[in-house]
């Protein structure tokens, strides 16, 4: 049996309806059963990802029509073969009705439930706010249901026949799951992440219980099914894997652990490339240094640099707080990085999708983005990384010339693109280079948890000689010279529901006393009879 974590009660109203034109045993149960079963995981699914306020406001749900009609299927209804939800529908008992419609073969439709069904929601943030810390670790501890359908409806390759054991392990990357800390987690976001707001604490919370209960119902793994690209990187499909959720959430489910990234990745990857075609041609390094000595700085000291472009971008500005200024000028350097101009599009964000990342829609601020506009740095900046482009995207094309016949590197109308070709350059050599850095990691017996492009996550901390001698084969092996990894420890999530549970007897005690006080509290109007 499934634990849903979202249950319909569909009305008494719509069973006896649908009796009457399926007449046989439990048919019309059997059928409405299905129905609401299916719809409940759509829902579920909806909820996943709602990253904005029409579910918290208006109740409104995003889902495919079309594939849950399919999903439902067929059965015989008033003596002929249809659709359940387009009989109900027909007959005014629709469970859901279209808000607004999804485009054909794209987007997903934008629906309400009806009168005809109520929802109840295990995991809804208001709801789970209520609970003491004791029902809420009651609730995320739950065993009375098993979620074996729940893993096979996500996975169903896993369904015993469907591919071999190897066939699972060519096909899958597994991620291990810190089952304890993803629910102390969601404790966290109900009990004590006030500062972050409740559309993405409610959305980080299914996310977490649904990873728990994928990694309860297998081997204490999430499962990522590999979609390997052209250009050269392997992406997972589905929304629930370690490249595509937060942040915040990877940490949390992996747990106790060092993640190892390579320090700004593409500005390293084209300084390495750009050195390498300049040695090649003659250009001595105080020359070579000297035409990218801002991109430089950045590599060596990104966090002052970024603070000092900061400061000439907002001021004292106190519109936006200091963590949304340095966020925002996080965000504008990357995009420069990744081919922004101040109007034009980039040629490729981290996760490898087309990218429009003008400054403009960075810093929205006019005052601020032509302050941006007018700093020293960040002009320079910008045109070493435009000079770096042009430089690697001609030798590509000079001593590559195979590439130029790429019909996924060609626009439209059949000519090269260079921001293309810069993705498939770029991918290219991070895969070579994250290769190298999994092999060598692996023979100093560290256990590789999870992969997310440029960076890994391992069991253990890296011996600093083992540090720095991986940075040197990266070197050596690809010829680029910039190759720097960063080191982060991630804490998983422990001891939450305790501190909660000192909080609420704290503030029990203190009511208590406030009890006893009122009790005794005589009040200066009152008179002897």
């Amino acid at each position: 049996m499934t634990a849903q974590t979202i249950k319909l009660a569909v009305s008494d109203g719509v069973l006896s309806a649908l009796k009457r034109v399926m007449p046989k045993t439990n048919k019309a149960e059997l059928a409405l059963a299905k129905y609401a079963s299916v719809l409940e995981r759509h829902l579920e699914q909806s909820l996943m990802y709602m990253d904005d306020n029409m579910y918290r406001f208006f109740k409104h749900f995003y889902l495919s029509t079309h594939a849950l009609s399919l999903e439902v299927g067929q059965f015989v209804i008033d003596g002929r073969r249809q659709y359940l939800d387009k009989w109900l529908e027909r007959n005014g008992l629709n469970l859901f009705r279209v808000v607004t419609p999804g485009l054909k073969g794209g987007e997903f439709s934008t629906i309400a439930l009806t009168q005809h069904v109520t929802m109840t929601d295990a995991m809804d943030l208001t709801q789970l706010q209520k609970k003491t810390i004791d029902e809420l670790d009651t609730l995320l501890n739950d065993k009375s249901l098993t979620d074996t359908d729940f893993f096979y409806k996500v996975f169903p390759d896993f369904v015993q026949g469907a591919m071999t054991k190897a066939q699972l392990r060519r096909e899958y990357d597994f991620s291990p799951v810190d089952v304890k800390s993803l629910k102390q987690f969601i404790v966290f976001l109900t009990k004590k992440a006030n500062r972050m707001d409740d559309v993405k604490r409610q959305m980080l919370i299914r996310q977490a219980k649904a990873i728990v209960r994928i990694a309860e119902a297998g081997d204490g793994t999430l499962p990522m099914k590999k979609n390997p690209s052209h250009f050269g990187r392997t992406y997972y499909t589905g929304r629930l894997n370690v490249q595509s959720m937060h942040k915040i959430l990877r940490h949390a489910m992996l747990g106790d652990c060092y993640e190892y990234d390579i320090r700004s990745s593409v500005v390293a990857w084209k300084l390495g490339f750009a050195w390498y075609i300049c040695d090649k041609n003659g250009i001595s390094p105080a020359t070579f240094n000297k035409t990218f000595d801002t991109c430089l700085t950045y590599l060596g000291d990104k966090k002052t640099f970024r603070e000092t472009v900061r400061q000439k971008t907002f001021g004292s500005s106190t519109g936006i707080s200091h963590d949304m200024q340095m966020d925002d000028i996080k965000q504008a350097l990357t995009a420069i990085s990744f081919g922004a101009r101040k109007h034009k599009h980039g040629w490729i964000d981290r996760s490898g999708k087309s990218f429009n990342p003008a400054i403009v829609s960075i810093i929205k601020d006019n005052t601020a983005r032509m302050n941006f506009y007018a700093s020293q740095e960040a002009v320079s900046y910008m045109d070493e990384n435009k000079l770096m482009d042009e430089i690697i995207t001609e030798y590509a094309k000079e001593n590559e010339p195979a590439l130029l016949n790429d019909t996924e590197l060609q626009t439209a109308s059949g000519r090269i693109s260079n921001s293309k070709l810069m993705s498939y350059l770029y991918q290219q050599s991070e895969t070579i280079v994250m290769d190298i850095v999994r092999r060598e990691v692996v023979a100093v017996y560290k256990k590789i948890l999870a992969n997310v492009h440029d960076a890994i996550y391992i069991d253990a901390k890296l011996h600093s000689a083992d540090k720095r001698r991986i940075e040197m084969v990266m070197r050596r092996e690809t010829g680029l010279q910039f190759w720097y990894l960063d080191e982060e420890k991630v804490e998983g999530y422990k001891g939450i529901s305790d501190e909660v549970r000192q909080d609420e007897l704290a503030h029990k005690l203190f009511i208590q006393q406030q009890e006893q006080l009122a009790k005794g509290h005589k009040s200066v109007f009152s008179s002897p009879l």
